[in-house]
């Protein structure tokens, strides 16, 4: 029987790919804390024995139906066409896990989930994967999830009790990575240049933040429940990926009952207008049998 035996919401702002000295200098002489935070993540995964990474990635859109990809290993050369300057003929290459989305799309169908597993190896791989795996030096097998951009939070939730289950009937040690933002609202072109810096003073607006700190506060300690039944009110500050990688991951660890307490491996920072931060949810050993998690 599979387990679920860590968890995180994972930033993967394009900044973190600058080197060193060119981060430094766009940040006024201090550098993210983004990077560094990997490196604990790492530890952390290490310490908790995962053997595949679950990665819902905000930027890979779906359209009608959730998606997994199923190939069995992944590579090329990414460009990003979003922002060029920033991540440029960057090779990478990983190993999927074919099996896991197999049954991810297994339970999907039982249930009556619009679920497909695609298999091409040659599907497009976003930065809100590679910029992670890069960080994580991550060399273990991955399934990357989309997230369908016209799902609502309960589609979401939905999809992860499938994740959760498939996850129960492999025999994977498996940590989800929720690879998104948090409020996530970009400046207008012409006042772009005074968002650049990481420092939280510099997100979209004072609300934004203060939303998102709220959302820190409630995860740290471990309500759930209310980020969850919460959304309509987030809504307005334009959550990455609609925040489904947030309730994809909640929904394979319990939904509305999971209370693990949220740990940042970060600061909250500023980025571009969006806030971004890495939090590590502190999980024991989590079977899927604990809770009823059928989706609906």
């Amino acid at each position: 029987m599979g387990t679920i035996s860590a968890a995180a919401l994972v930033s993967h702002q394009p900044g973190i790919m600058l080197s060193a000295d060119r981060r430094t200098k766009m940040n006024g002489g201090y550098d993210t804390t983004l990077v560094a935070g990997f490196g604990d993540m790492r530890r952390e995964l290490d310490a908790a024995d995962v053997d595949t990474l679950v990665v819902i990635d905000t930027h890979w859109f779906t359209t009608a139906f959730h998606i997994v990809a199923g190939a069995d290993r992944y590579s090329g050369v990414y460009t990003s066409d979003e922002l060029p300057m920033m991540i440029t003929d960057l090779p990478f290459e990983f190993e999927g896990a074919p099996q896991l989305a197999e049954l991810v799309a297994e339970v999907g169908a039982e249930h009556g989930l619009p679920v497909v597993n695609t298999t091409s190896p040659n599907i497009g791989v976003q930065y809100p994967t590679i910029n992670v795996l890069h960080h994580l030096e991550w060399d273990k097998p991955v399934l990357r999830m989309g997230i369908c951009q016209h799902a609502e939070p309960h589609n979401f939730l939905d999809l992860g009790s499938a994740l959760g289950a498939a996850i129960e009937r492999s025999d994977a040690n498996v940590g989800i990575l929720a690879s998104g933002g948090m409020s996530h609202q970009f400046p207008p072109l012409d006042v772009s240049g005074q968002h650049t810096k990481n420092a939280p003073e510099y997100v979209i607006t004072p609300e934004a933040r203060a939303f998102d700190e709220s959302i820190l506060e409630r995860w740290a300690r471990g309500d759930h429940r209310s980020v969850i039944d919460g959304y309509p009110d987030y809504a307005p500050f334009k959550p990455e990926g609609r925040l489904g990688h947030y309730l994809i991951m909640a929904g394979a660890l319990g939904a509305h009952d999971w209370t693990a307490t949220g740990r940042q491996l970060s600061n909250y920072e500023n980025a571009f207008g969006t806030g971004q931060v890495h939090v590590w949810f502190d999980l024991d050993r989590f079977s899927t049998q604990d809770t009823d998690r059928q989706p609906a």
